[in-house]
């Protein structure tokens, strides 16, 4: 049976899978696929895998079956207990409780005060506290390929946001610890040294490398170590495991025998996965090497295949969910191709040749589940491996444990050490902020379809098994497999248009078939409002960092061809300066004296650094590309129109059969100019101006252009309370077929030349 524990483990991903997903196609093609590929080769495996398959799946079915909530939204008085880390960033504290009720909930309350910040920060694990608040439903995904916060509690078995009216440590009590949250507190109180006596530019690093924490990593660079495939160095990791457990029993047997030595580790392990966070890679390293240890006390013979997958099925039987996270995906991934590669990497005497090769089978490996989470990978990141791996497993890893473990015997002894990680590191970071900000090398391939994983895993497969036979040829199949994701858009005969959801503001993407061109009409934006210093957060959302970019990313989209503004409201622009940052850009277009208002000039003066055209428009400029024409309606240079609004980019086209109308915030004044000069105008499909204020879409407009569908861009529960109920009212007075960002999320039409499909992401 040695090394024959893959062929159950792959069996138990698949009955998990299939439990969770519905039923498709493709998935029961790979299904029978895997069967008929074990009734030929493996006849003796194929009952036992067929049983572990039903097995995951019931089991998986059971799991989400009874992940359900006990709780009422109705409820509002609450008594709970604080089981998770205290996270205090400028006025926002967030935590997950645990209710009387005995459900977690994910506890965020708005610090109104400097001084209840203070009094906040006594609050300690284990506590009981009674909160009067609402009960609020995660935010589901709004747009396509963002983070969808529902899911990812509910994979936690959190269903629930907690949000207090007020909340003061004078309500709470202290009760008994459990040794979980005893352990906890002990991980706290560890961070907050290393964050005390720490230089500030080490902190980040050593509290990723020591205890698995990210959070006070500064974002832009935090952000660098992940556009450059460096991001595992801060994760815990095998290598960490391998590193500590060695040392501890090297130190053991020193004082006790093997036999003892052993079962202290097996004892302690469990604890160190607790204090470094639990990850997917930790919880992997820390069971394997359990496994091992186990193995050697009981002398019991085997693989290290065999360890892998044993740990793959008991992690997916404690946490079935584990599987559908990006962690536990990696993490098995290539410590799985390293496993199978293992001879092929001995065979080659020289370390720096070693290190060549385990380098770019972990980054081969890997390459499909990057593309699927993060849409892209860095040309830098095959070279700064070999060069990273080195230096964090050999310098800064052992130099911040040493640097930590001599400042709790002799604190100023610690001193050398800590001198030495601070230069080592800040030249490390400036490396990284260097490639990632002036020459990141990013190839954006967007989201494989599952036609494209199947290329990306038959052109794995084939490039190792060369590579077992020292050909080094086959990772040509891997290049082939990239070559189709890339030029896949291309070949795409399907176009699309996406009112991105972007909360209160404008951001349409429209991509023409075969991608032959591809637009982006404004860009979406939060007006910030000044805080003082101690309301600043270290992780603010951003629209376009955190919505337009990865929908663009998700998409493939490598630079868009015209990139318009339809006036200088900051809704509407706000996120353009980091979407031209991060996406290239060829051509921006702002409305004839667009440059009078004060955010589009400076605008356009980042545009001009950056070499990208600028160009005005006015009524009567047009352009085109192929059979489809687009046509500026507005601003007009007749216009003594001083106000903004009206002076908005106007923009007619036909897409998919149907016409189009996009209005920017154009008002009633501007909608009579409009009609005034394009009397036969008639649209099928209207972007309601000005997020469906009543000083837009007037009855005359409506009577006019006769639209039969009407697409509103406005953030949920705004503060101006958009769309007015008279336009609704109006809309559907005419029988218009209404679709809103705040109610449906993002709307998308696929269409191909004659014909086109609406759907939307929150029916």
């Amino acid at each position: 049976m040695k090394d024959n524990l893959i062929y159950m483990a792959v069996a138990a991903i698949g009955g998990i899978a299939l439990g969770y997903s519905q039923p498709s196609l493709f998935s029961f093609l790979l299904l029978s696929v895997y069967s008929f590929f074990l009734f030929v080769r493996k006849r003796q495996l194929f009952f036992l895998c067929a049983i572990t398959t039903v097995g995951f799946y019931l089991y998986m079915i059971y799991t989400d079956s009874h992940n359900r909530t006990i709780l009422s939204e109705k409820m509002n008085d609450f008594s709970i207990r604080l089981i998770a880390p205290i996270t205090i960033d400028g006025d926002r504290l967030k935590t997950i409780v645990k209710t009387k009720q005995h459900e977690n909930v994910q506890l965020i309350y708005v610090i109104k005060t400097e001084q209840e910040k203070k009094q906040l920060s006594m609050l300690t694990l284990g506590m009981v506290c009674s909160v009067k608040g609402t009960l609020e439903r995660p935010q589901r995904s709004r747009n396509p390929y963002a983070f969808d916060y529902q899911q990812y509690l509910r994979f936690q078995h959190i269903h629930w946001l907690l949000k207090p009216h007020s909340f003061s440590p004078h309500h709470c009590r202290n009760t008994p610890r459990t040794w979980y949250e005893t352990l906890l507190s002990i991980r706290q109180k560890g961070l907050d040294d290393i964050k005390q006596y720490f230089p500030a530019s080490t902190v980040g690093i050593v509290q990723a490398l020591v205890y698995g924490e990210r959070s006070q990593m500064d974002d832009s660079l935090l952000e660098g170590y992940q556009q450059l495939g460096l991001v595992h160095l801060l994760a815990i990791s095998g290598s960490h495991v391998t590193l500590l457990v060695g040392a501890c029993f090297y130190f053991l047997i020193r004082f006790t025998t093997r036999e003892t030595a052993t079962i202290l580790l097996l004892i302690l392990l469990p604890v160190y996965t607790v204090m470094t966070g639990a990850s997917p890679s930790v919880i992997r390293a820390s069971f394997m090497a359990m496994i091992v240890l186990f193995a050697a006390y009981k002398k019991i013979a085997i693989s290290p295949l065999d360890v892998l997958c044993l740990t793959c099925m008991a992690m997916l039987i404690l946490q079935p969910y584990a599987l559908f996270q990006a962690g536990f995906q990696l993490s098995f991934i290539v410590s799985f191709a390293l496993i199978v590669s293992l001879p092929c990497i001995l065979q080659f005497s020289a370390s720096l040749a070693r290190l060549i090769v385990t380098t770019l089978i972990a980054q081969v490996s890997a390459l499909p589940f990057l593309l699927y989470h993060f849409f892209e990978f860095s040309l830098f990141s095959f070279p700064l491996n070999i060069a990273f791996v080195p230096l964090y497993s050999f310098i800064i890893l052992p130099l911040s444990l040493l640097s930590l473990g001599v400042h709790y015997v002799y604190a100023p002894a610690s001193s050398p050490f800590v001198w030495a990680l601070e230069r080592v590191i800040t030249i490390s970071n400036d490396c990284v902020t260097f490639f990632s900000s002036h020459a990141p090398l990013s190839i954006v391939l967007g989201r494989p379809s599952p036609f494209l994983l199947v290329c990306y895993g038959i052109a794995i497969v084939l490039a190792f098994i060369r590579l077992e036979n020292k050909r080094y040829d086959g990772f040509l199949y891997v290049l082939i497999a990239i070559f189709c994701h890339a030029v896949s858009p291309y070949i795409d005969r399907y176009g699309e248009v996406v009112i991105v959801d972007v909360g209160q503001g404008d951001c349409i993407y429209i991509e023409l078939p075969h991608r032959k061109g591809v637009y982006l009409i404004d860009t979406g934006g939060m007006l910030s409002f000044s805080k003082e210093q101690w309301q600043m957060r270290q992780h603010e959302w951003e629209v376009g960092k955190d919505v337009v970019i990865p929908f663009l990313k998700g998409n493939g989209v490598r630079h868009i061809d015209k990139l318009l503004i339809t006036h200088g409201d900051y809704d509407h622009m706000g996120a353009a300066k980091s979407i031209m940052n991060d996406v290239p850009v060829k051509q921006l277009v702002i409305g004839k004296g667009g440059t009078r208002n004060s955010l589009q000039a400076e605008l356009v003066d980042v545009a001009k650094e950056k070499h990208i055209a600028v160009k005005e428009v006015e009524r009567g400029d047009s352009w085109y590309v192929n059979d489809f024409r687009f046509y500026i309606l507005n601003p007009s240079t007749q216009s003594q129109e001083t106000d903004d609004n009206n002076n908005s980019i106007v923009l007619y086209t036909k897409l998919g059969g149907l016409s189009w109308l996009f209005t920017g915030d154009l008002e009633e004044k501007g909608e009579e100019q409009l009609m005034e000069a394009f009397p036969q105008l008639r649209v099928n499909v209207l972007k309601v101006g000005h997020h469906g204020s009543d000083t837009s879409t007037k009855e005359p407009l409506l009577q006019a252009i006769q639209p039969d569908i009407a697409l509103i861009s406005v953030g949920k529960q705004n503060r101006y309370h958009h769309p007015h109920p008279d336009v609704i009212k109006r809309l559907q007075a005419h029988g218009i077929t209404i679709w809103r960002t705040d109610q449906n999320g993002a709307i998308r039409f696929l269409y191909t030349k004659k014909r086109g499909t609406f759907t939307v992401m929150l029916p």
